[in-house]
């Protein structure tokens, strides 16, 4: 995706020097905005409401609730789209409930500079951020959860091209790049993940990308 701007951000999370690392690193990019950066849930709603392109956030926040502040976000500012940052893969319960709230990825702050830009560009461009260890959390968990297990139909209910495209989704790939890819419409890819989602009752597209990966689904990405 072409922009004529910078990535607008907003950053939450509770560690001063850490926010101050995300957001000295987002700007030497020359390809990000950081709008503001706050440690309290109230300022963060405040900065929300300027309508950054992506919220970085902390899942582990103790002065308020990190999954009521992710849900006002996601209300109020629809196309914004929100990162959890966890300090460890064992808080895969409070992200798998992040997840079902539309939360658009997740990364642990052990990540390298390197692919945290790389992360974030990709959550700009429509894709979803993920840390590999954190995706291993996420398939345990989905694999002792009761509600998850009811919620998974076996593969053989998806279509050759349903099937291609969850490929795709489980590697964090936009709808828009996945087109491309595949030679079909935006719209097109929409219609199969919309329908793919359904088969498998999953209510989010991370969750579906974390089922995806754990099966075997996710390919292999080439630069651009």
């Amino acid at each position: 995706m072409e922009r004529n701007r910078p990535v607008s951000v907003v950053l939450v999370d509770e560690y001063p020097l850490f926010r101050k690392a995300m957001a000295d690193l987002l700007v030497s990019t020359g390809e990000f905005q950081v709008l503001g950066q706050t440690s309290e849930g109230d300022t963060a709603l405040g900065l929300a409401s300027l309508g950054p392109d992506i919220v970085v956030m902390s899942l582990e926040a103790e002065e308020y609730s990190a999954l009521d502040l992710l849900k006002e976000i996601k209300y109020r500012q629809r196309n914004t789209r929100v990162v959890m940052v966890m300090s460890s893969a064992n808080s895969s319960g409070q992200l798998m409930r992040a997840i079902r709230l539309d939360a658009n990825g997740y990364l642990l702050r052990t990540i390298s500079p390197t692919d945290f830009i790389e992360q974030m560009k990709k959550t700009a461009n429509g894709g979803m951020a993920a840390s590999e260890k954190v995706t291993t959390a996420l398939a345990e968990k989905l694999r002792g959860d009761t509600y998850a297990i009811e919620e998974v139909r076996k593969v053989s209910a998806l279509t050759s091209r349903e099937q291609d495209v969850l490929g795709y989704v489980a590697s964090g790939i936009s709808n828009q790049e996945i087109a491309k890819r595949l030679g079909i419409s935006e719209g097109t890819v929409k219609v199969h993940v919309k329908h793919t989602l359904k088969k498998l009752n999953f209510r989010s597209r991370v969750e579906l990308a974390v089922w995806a990966a754990e099966h075997g689904f996710k390919v292999k990405t080439k630069p651009a």
